[in-house]
């Protein structure tokens, strides 16, 4: 897979992601670290422990993380459930906007998988 395909495959652009970091090699990098970024495992835990400021700060870090690597679906769903949150409890949205996050983040990390393997 290139990574032409692996932005074709999630529904992005690489060249959006070029204009920022202007090197494949660092886009590629960058997608290797992004799989041991602790955002999303911080909000599964928020999740599971009824953490909701553990919640809150692991969609808001993962808002930028996907934002600067060209995941705009991921920011955008991850933006929703930050505002969501900010008001520091769940609602009845928390739940579903959560789901959103965890199909989009799954795809994505499936597909970096295949890119590095």
């Amino acid at each position: 897979m290139t990574l032409q395909n692996f932005y074709d495959s999630i529904g992005e652009s690489l060249d959006d992601v070029l204009n920022r970091l202007h090197k494949e090699e660092r886009i590629t990098k960058y997608l290797g670290l992004f799989l041991q970024d602790p955002s999303f495992n911080d909000l599964e835990k928020g999740f599971a422990e009824n953490d909701i400021e553990k919640a809150f700060r692991a969609a808001h870090t993962l808002k930028g993380v996907a934002s600067n690597l060209g995941f705009q679906k991921l920011s955008e769903a991850s933006s929703a459930l930050t505002e969501d949150l900010r008001p520091r409890a769940f609602t009845d949205n928390s739940k579903p906007l959560f789901s959103t996050v965890l199909n989009l983040y799954g795809n994505i990390v499936d597909n970096i998988r295949t890119l590095l393997a």
